[in-house]
């Protein structure tokens, strides 16, 4: 009697056991609505994040290139398979102000658009929020311009503009995993004052950056 009420204990407790391994390795519920509707970060925090991207491309710039830009040309060229449009490059910036890797924090990518252009590297750089280990939300788009003087990288940050995000994020297709930049980006830089204006040709959305 007393074994049989052992072995049933012994079952239960296993079975215990085997439920809660079961919840540890379930699968992360998917993001809210309300958490992938996020709003545009505030522009200090988003400068700020910029700023760790542009300090890590110039450390790149100076270990992998010497101090040339040129080294861009070196990092791995993005390609689609379902979007005829040329290779991009661009350089990114993981985990920033993440707690956990992976789990939190933003993605800083920047994709460089004129190789260079006649005031420098254009770049549009963008930053996803991640939670939950997931990203949840495309927070900040603003263009970047990069320029060498006197063997000095000289940085020009273009405001962020909230209703060419909105017009932007509107596009996002929603069965793809959130990146930037998406296969169907297409950026283009062109003049206008007080500087250059980049404009994305899908939806419209333009920035400005001052020289």
């Amino acid at each position: 009697m007393r074994s049989s009420v052992r072995a049933r204990r012994a079952a239960l407790y296993l079975s215990a056991l085997l439920l809660c391994a079961c919840a540890a390795r379930a699968p992360r519920p998917e993001p809210t609505t309300a958490a992938a509707a996020a709003t545009a970060l505030p522009d200090a925090q988003a400068r700020q994040l910029v700023h760790d991207w542009q300090r890590q491309l110039a450390d790149y710039i100076a270990t992998k290139g010497d101090g040339d830009p040129a080294v861009l040309a070196r990092l791995p060229a993005q390609r689609s398979t379902g979007t005829l449009r040329p290779a991009r490059i661009s350089f990114g910036v993981l985990d920033v102000d993440a707690r956990r890797a992976e789990a939190d924090g933003f993605d800083v990518q920047g994709l460089l658009l004129a190789t260079p252009h006649a005031d420098g590297y254009v770049f549009m750089v963008g930053i996803v929020q991640r939670q939950g280990y997931r990203p949840q939300a495309l927070v900040d788009l603003r263009p970047v311009m990069m320029q060498l003087q006197s063997a000095q990288i000289r940085w020009t940050v273009g405001d962020g503009d909230a209703d060419a995000l909105a017009r932007y994020r509107a596009a996002i297709d929603p069965t793809v995993p959130l990146r930037f930049p998406a296969d169907q980006d297409h950026f283009e830089v062109l003049p206008c004052a007080p500087g250059l204006c980049v404009t994305e040709r899908l939806t419209q959305a333009r920035w400005a950056v001052a020289h």
